[in-house]
Order: C-alpha cells, then sequence, then structure tokens
C-alpha cells in the first residue's frame, strides 16, 4: 500500500473531506427564526447541517465555494452552505454566526486557493470579491463567478449590502429569503432602537490590538452607519472642541491609534469589540496609561461579543441587539 493511499494520511483525510463535499447540495433548508425570549438567532449546525442534503432547483446554483468570509455569511444567511471556503476556522472565530457546517471544505488561503481543489470540488458557482479581480479569469475556467463585497468599502456600507444580499438571492433562486433576511434585520434595528429611547451618551466603538493600541471605528464603518440607525453618537466620527478632524478619519472607516489618542474623548462611553484574543483586556488594563483614562472608571466602558467589523446582515443585527443590551445600563448614558 502506498503511503498517500493509508486512511491515516493527509492526503486519504483531505480526499475523504472532498468526497464528502461532492456527496453534498450545498442547499439550506429555512433559516433559523429570531428568538425574542432569548435575542439571538435560532440557526442551529444540526439544522443548517441536515438542510445541506436537501434538493435545489433545476439550474439553480448549488455547488458555491466563497472566497469571503463575510460572503459565506451573506450566503448563510439565505440558507445555502458553501461546499467550500477558506481557511474555515477564520470564519468560526470571527463570525461566528450562521454557524458553518463542519464538512465543509477547506479550500486553502482566503487569495490564493489551492487550484487542484477548487476543481475536485466541482463548484457551478464561485462568489468572489473586488479584491479577487486579477485572477477572476482563473476562476472562470472552474466555474461561474459571481463578484461580491463591494459594500465594504461602500460610504455606506449597510446600504450597499442590502443591494448585495438581493443580488445574490435572485442568483440564488431565494430573493423571498432574501427579502425576509432584509425585513428581519430592519425590524431588529427599529426593536434595538426602542430599547435605547433616551440613551444619549456619545459612543465610541474600538476593539483592542494590544496593550498600547486599539482599532477604532469611526465614519464610513458598518458600526459608524447601524450607530446612526439606532440614533446614537459616534465620537469617533465627530469633531470635538478644538480639534481640526474627527478622532478617526479614514477611507476604509477604521484606524489603529495609540491608546492616548482616547483622551481626545473623555465624555464618550467605550464599546469593546472583542476580538477573540484571550486576556487582550486584561493585557490594556495593566497599563498606567488606560487606569489614567475615565473609560477605566466603572460604567464607563462595556464588552460586545465577536462581531464582524466587515460581516454581514447576521452581524448587524448582533451589533444591534449588543449595543441595546449594554448601553442603557452604562454611566452618562442619557448625557446630551
Amino acid at each position: 500500500m502506498r503511503d498517500g493511499d493509508r486512511p491515516w494520511t493527509p492526503r486519504a483525510l483531505k480526499r475523504r473531506a472532498v468526497l464528502r463535499a461532492l456527496g453534498a447540495t450545498g442547499a439550506l433548508g429555512a433559516l433559523g427564526t429570531i428568538s425574542a425570549a432569548t435575542g439571538t438567532s435560532g440557526f442551529s449546525t444540526a439544522a443548517l447541517a441536515q438542510a445541506a442534503t436537501s434538493q435545489t432547483a433545476a439550474g439553480t446554483p448549488s455547488r458555491i465555494i466563497v472566497l469571503s468570509w463575510a460572503l459565506t455569511e451573506m450566503l448563510l444567511s439565505l440558507g445555502v452552505a458553501p461546499i467550500g471556503v477558506p481557511a474555515p476556522t477564520w470564519y468560526t472565530s470571527g463570525i461566528v454566526e450562521p454557524p458553518l457546517p463542519a464538512d465543509v471544505v477547506d479550500v486553502g488561503l482566503l487569495y490564493q486557493p489551492n487550484y487542484d481543489l477548487l476543481y475536485e470540488l466541482r463548484p457551478d458557482l464561485m462568489v468572489i470579491t473586488p479584491a479577487h479581480a486579477s485572477v477572476r479569469a482563473s476562476f472562470e475556467r472552474i466555474a461561474p463567478t459571481l463578484t461580491l463585497g463591494a459594500y465594504i468599502t461602500d460610504p455606506q456600507p449597510y446600504r450597499a449590502m442590502r443591494g448585495e444580499v438581493l443580488t445574490l438571492g435572485r442568483r440564488l433562486g431565494r430573493t423571498v429569503q432574501a427579502e425576509a433576511l432584509l425585513a428581519r434585520t430592519e425590524a431588529v434595528i427599529d426593536e434595538a432602537r426602542a430599547a435605547l429611547t433616551g440613551a444619549h451618551a456619545r459612543l465610541c466603538v474600538a476593539q483592542i490590538v494590544d496593550d498600547r493600541h486599539l482599532r477604532v471605528y469611526g465614519a464610513g464603518s458598518l458600526f459608524d452607519e447601524i450607530l446612526q440607525s439606532l440614533r446614537l453618537r459616534n465620537a469617533a466620527a465627530e469633531k470635538t472642541a478644538g480639534a481640526r478632524a474627527p478622532l478617526i478619519s479614514s477611507r476604509m472607516g477604521a484606524s489603529v491609534i495609540e491608546l492616548e489618542q482616547l483622551a481626545r474623548i473623555p465624555d464618550a462611553n467605550l464599546l469593546w469589540v472583542d476580538g477573540g484574543a484571550p486576556g487582550a483586556l486584561a493585557g490594556l488594563q495593566r497599563n498606567p496609561v488606560w487606569r489614567q483614562l475615565p473609560f477605566a472608571q466603572p460604567g464607563r466602558a462595556a464588552t460586545l461579543p465577536v462581531i464582524a467589523a466587515q460581516g454581514a446582515l447576521v452581524s448587524v443585527q448582533r451589533f444591534a441587539r449588543a449595543v441595546a443590551q449594554v448601553v442603557p445600563s452604562m454611566e452618562n448614558s442619557h448625557a446630551i
């Protein structure tokens, strides 16, 4: 027996994964519903995996490879599972919901996928991003391609994302599901806005990079647009007295800054978006600069769960709910 044919070798294990993927249609059943009692998405891995074996309409793409984690979220939120994505663990740790079925094949790197594996998987659609434009022709030799994800760099990413969800829904024959997802997302935002009635404090949404640096989200970011939809003020996007520009002024809507720059917005409350790195907040709290900032005081900062800053509509829903849950109980939440 050749070593490559032994059942425990990496080659044999990859072959098994490919064969499993070739046997699945990739279509999911009905989406989970939003639970009013728990405030969480009703997606379950078991339900998604079970629905992945359902039949799709003739001519509708069902064997889909997605070369973007944010677009993988978008696909799953329409009730369709991909057969392959790059580095699935990055999705499960950074996007979280909807859950990714365990049998989705790892097709390699985000911008350098394994072409042999792409051919073996025999997709009938590849969903790519504008960043893949230079190699789109090579993907088109494997399967038809659909480019989405331009919303990430749009000045109003949420608005642009809504259009892309409809585009994907039409391509997959799931227009009804796309429209329902849009309506559900608006309903979640409306509910969160109602829960925040009377909250006027300026907020700053940030993620810890290390014990001296933060990634702060300003105008043009998805978080900023949702804060506006919730009728909340983003301190990082507003000019402060005597300042020439807002704290964050970036075409991408986010910038990495040094910790001490937060002193420019002392009246704001701080919302930490969990980056998934264990001990990150504890490391920051040991920094003497942090201890001198007003955000170190009780009630001036709160931690949100892992939420993708460039995610799709499920990420929007999770962010709106999380903000509505923590902001009313923060200090100065009703300050103008």
